[in-house]
């Protein structure tokens, strides 16, 4: 993991680092993550689609509905000035029939420092999986 050098990388590393932390508690526990990680205008891009926060927050609540996601830990972060790149598994468990499968997810993410008690935010992301769950519905 690169050391990073500025307070806003220091930030950042904070921010997702805490984060993961704070993930494995369900779609509520999720959306409470959201809400102070993405600026209210941020966009996220999976799997070549730019959607809204509040479209991503759509597509996620849907997902929840029918697994169970819990993230692992981080294999790589670099965080350089305003954006970073990060990979980690997530353990993905179909609540309709039981099927586990281990998820690796690559994502670049731009983040906005703003003043305290806001922080940084994430102003856009792209995540890529090798096994996309919308293949699997």
């Amino acid at each position: 993991m690169k050391t990073t050098n500025t307070q806003m990388e220091k930030a950042i590393r904070d921010r997702l680092l805490n984060g993961f932390k704070n993930w494995n508690g369900g779609y509520d526990g999720w959306l409470e993550w959201c809400n102070t990680l993405y600026e209210p205008d941020a966009h996220y891009n999976v799997y070549g689609k730019r959607l809204t926060l509040q479209e991503y927050k759509d597509m996620m609540g849907q997902l929840f509905e029918h697994y169970t996601m819990e993230l692992g830990e981080f294999d790589n972060m670099i965080i350089r000035d305003d954006w970073c790149a990060i990979r980690y598994t997530v353990k993905i468990k179909n609540l309709h029939t039981d099927e586990e499968v281990l998820q690796h997810t690559m994502e670049f993410v731009n983040f906005k420092e703003n003043p305290d008690p806001v922080g940084v935010r994430v102003v856009e992301g792209w995540a890529l999986s090798d096994s996309p769950l919308s293949a699997r519905q």
